[in-house]
């Protein structure tokens, strides 16, 4: 009975090493990963338009409504302003003469009024500028903006010293979106 038990302990000992190397050596045939991606959507919205009605030669007016600017997008934006003239009269950063006029935008959350904007920080041109935490800025700003944020930009309209166009003039505002 010895030799019989001896040998069914050899044989069960190369069973269980056949099983050891058996599942040691074999591999799975295929492998997967899962990649995935998301194109970037740039996107920004904003309510229009703005009317000033008719204001006199000299003034500065605020908007008695504000535009609501939307991020649309997928990701984190900055906006940058720019604006188109009319035809007629000239944009300026500074105190307007005949036939210029200024046009000054911030970010707020409630009415602002003529002197919570300045020149410097708030003048539009018709290049984009880029905005910043203070470049357009109130208590709100067009900078890093997360999806879904929305903000209000108001406006002030300083009007010319002078001019001969006294029909009503449309000037185009565009906020681009960029990442960031």
């Amino acid at each position: 009975m010895r030799k019989g038990l001896q040998r069914h302990l050899i044989l069960g000992v190369i069973a269980a090493a056949c099983l050891a190397l058996s599942a040691t050596a074999q591999a799975a045939p295929t492998a997967t990963i899962n990649v995935t991606v998301t194109i970037q959507n740039l996107s920004v919205t904003a309510t229009g338009p703005i009317a000033f009605g008719v204001v006199t030669a000299s003034s500065q007016t605020v908007s008695s409504v504000a535009s609501t600017v939307t991020n649309d997008g997928n990701v984190t934006e900055t906006y940058s302003l720019s604006i188109t003239d009319p035809a007629g009269w000239s944009s300026v950063t500074a105190a307007p003469g005949a036939e210029e006029y200024a046009l000054l935008a911030t970010f707020n959350s409630v009415q602002p009024v003529v002197g919570d904007f300045t020149y410097a920080d708030h003048g539009m041109t018709t290049l984009p500028v880029a905005c910043s935490a203070t470049e357009f800025a109130g208590d709100q700003t067009g900078l890093s903006l997360a999806p879904l944020t929305v903000t209000s930009l108001w406006f002030r309209f300083d009007a010319p010293t002078t001019t001969t166009v006294t029909t009503q003039q449309t000037i185009v505002v565009t906020i681009t979106a960029a990442a960031g």
